[in-house]
């Protein structure tokens, strides 16, 4: 859709895009054809989208895939949504609720493909890494600050928790950005598109490992030494010798390989 159509349509429908639930309609024909590059869809596949909208990408993915499945939360926009996409499986509720509620889609390979809702993106995108679902690919529209977060590196300043959290599980590229003039309303900030394939970590991860609690304690005071925001009981020393990591290292120093080494050496405290 052209800006132009996206206007005659919210005002056919009585709608103002909100703000509050991060409504920006994607309106670039040239950014919805990469976005299905990037997804690669086939036609026995099924695909999530979460925040379907006025149904842009909504309508190429139901023509491409055997089973969509759509999150929406606007009231409004659903009952728009079923009368043109009676194939698509509609939720209508909050994402992040609805992934935390133990939301399952059956069947193999699912992926996810969204222009995802600037103001949960994060916490939409937390449910979908640590979540059951384990799409094995995602396509995800997310502001740009997001995008550098989740392909940060050690010692730059957006690596972090999030950082760490998904790629443990996840291999992450930004494969382009995008203008805010591509939306409508053009949002305040650049967005980009994010490719996440779901694979193993080089290192593995023991269970029992306490993995995000130790980079959650790392990263709430970034710019001291780990050792000394670790409880008082372990015996640093040897567990740090054991993973091959610095005494002096601070979190934003360890790559993940380190972290998870880190992690299983505390396990067998």
């Amino acid at each position: 859709m052209t800006q132009t159509e996206v206007r005659k349509l919210l005002e056919e429908l009585c709608l103002r895009p909100s703000r509050a639930l991060g409504q920006n309609f994607l309106i670039d024909g040239n950014i919805l054809q990469i976005i299905m590059r990037e997804a690669d869809v086939r036609r026995d596949e099924t695909v999530l989208e979460i925040g379907p909208g006025l149904g842009v990408l909504t309508e190429v993915l139901a023509a491409r895939v055997r089973r969509l499945v759509a999150i929406e939360k606007d009231r409004r926009l659903c009952e728009y949504l079923r009368e043109q996409f009676p194939q698509v499986e509609l939720i209508e509720g909050d994402a992040v609720e609805v992934l935390r509620s133990g939301f399952t889609v059956h069947g193999s390979g699912l992926k996810v493909v969204s222009n995802l809702p600037y103001n949960i993106s994060t916490p939409i995108l937390e449910q979908l890494v640590e979540g059951e679902l384990h799409p094995r690919r995602m396509v995800v529209t997310l502001q740009r600050e997001v995008a550098q977060r989740l392909a940060a590196q050690p010692r730059q300043k957006d690596y972090g928790a999030l950082t760490l959290y998904t790629r443990l599980r996840y291999h992450c590229t930004v494969a382009h950005v995008i203008s805010p003039g591509c939306f409508y309303p053009s949002p305040q900030v650049e967005s980009a598109i994010v490719v996440l394939d779901r694979r193993d970590p080089r290192v593995k991860l023991n269970p029992g490992a306490p993995f995000h609690e130790i980079v959650r304690c790392g990263f709430g005071q970034r710019r001291k030494m780990l050792r000394k925001l670790l409880p008082d009981r372990v015996d640093v020393e040897n567990r740090f010798a054991r993973a091959e990591v610095p005494l002096t290292a601070r979190a934003e120093e360890l790559c993940l390989e380190q972290w998870i080494a880190l992690a299983n050496a505390l396990a067998e405290a």
